[in-house]
């Protein structure tokens, strides 16, 4: 009796799992079939991100316009940024923050790269990684209208009051003229305020810049001063966190396109008109 008992068990076992193997095949088959529908169908990624840092304070690189009832960032540098994304297959997303607060940002991974008129310097290459020069440009030098006759040169800045942005190239370029009293500030248009209140003699900026403000204000004008700048320093430059030699890579690719194709200084003309409707 035992033994046909056993007999008995050791035949219901096989019919199960006999059975539960062919489960599992079925299963199997499904799945195939499910995975290889999937691979015709059109496949749904999500779009990668390019996030840019700047300070949309600095016409015609980068400021604020109203554009069908709404405040929009434009200007030459976006448009740069656009392309780069576009090269890349990602969205642009813009943070303005102050001039001072850039590399900061980008060293945190808040932002993946930083266009905001900003020179390619010795000092700040140590903390960041640059792209080629996209832009060769010159300094500038804001002075009230009614005294435009007492700057003419550089020498006539000594024991000024001069105001500069806040962490910038002209900061530095400032801080060596003999007796210059300094006032930095985050914004561009703080630095004007001051000027036509005559809280400062003089404010410096990249050329283009100072132009643009010259155009539209009617108390100052850029002066005859000249500024000398080492050739490597007459430049600006997109930066990158430390190391990414990756997007470096990619980012060059997108400006000898721009600049071969006669883009770059299209977009210089166009962010000029900008400004001034």
């Amino acid at each position: 009796m035992k033994k046909k008992l056993s007999l008995l068990l050791i035949t219901v076992m096989v019919v199960v799992l006999s059975a539960c193997g062919q489960n599992k095949n079925t299963n199997a088959g499904g799945t195939g079939n499910t995975a290889e529908d999937g691979a015709n169908a059109s496949p749904t990624t999500e779009t990668a991100k390019l996030v840019l840092g700047t300070s949309a304070d600095y016409a015609p690189f980068e400021f604020h316009k109203t554009i069908d009832g709404k405040d929009t960032i434009v200007g030459f540098d976006i448009e740069v940024a656009k392309e780069i994304a576009k090269d890349m297959g990602a969205e642009l997303e813009i943070q303005d923050m102050d001039f001072d607060g850039l590399l900061m940002a980008l060293s945190t991974d808040k932002v993946d790269m930083v266009i905001s008129g900003l020179t390619p310097t010795e000092e700040r290459k140590q903390n960041v990684d640059f792209s080629d020069i996209y832009y060769l440009t010159e300094q500038g030098v804001l002075v009230g209208k009614d005294r435009a006759a007492e700057f003419t040169s550089l020498d006539q800045l000594k024991g000024a009051k001069i105001g500069v942005q806040k962490g910038s190239i002209q900061e530095g370029i400032a801080s060596e003229i003999e007796g210059a009293q300094l006032t930095a500030l985050a914004k561009i248009p703080e630095l004007v305020l001051e000027l036509t209140t005559g809280r400062v003699d003089a404010v410096i900026l990249e050329k283009p810049v100072a132009d643009q403000y010259a155009a539209t204000q009617d108390k100052i004008v850029v002066s005859d001063v000249k500024i000398e700048q080492p050739e490597e320093e007459a430049g600006v430059a997109i930066a990158v966190k430390k190391g990414n030699t990756e997007l470096v890579d990619k980012i060059n690719s997108t400006i000898q396109r721009l600049k071969d194709s006669g883009d770059m200084e299209r977009f210089v003309v166009e962010a000029n008109e900008l400004v001034g409707e």
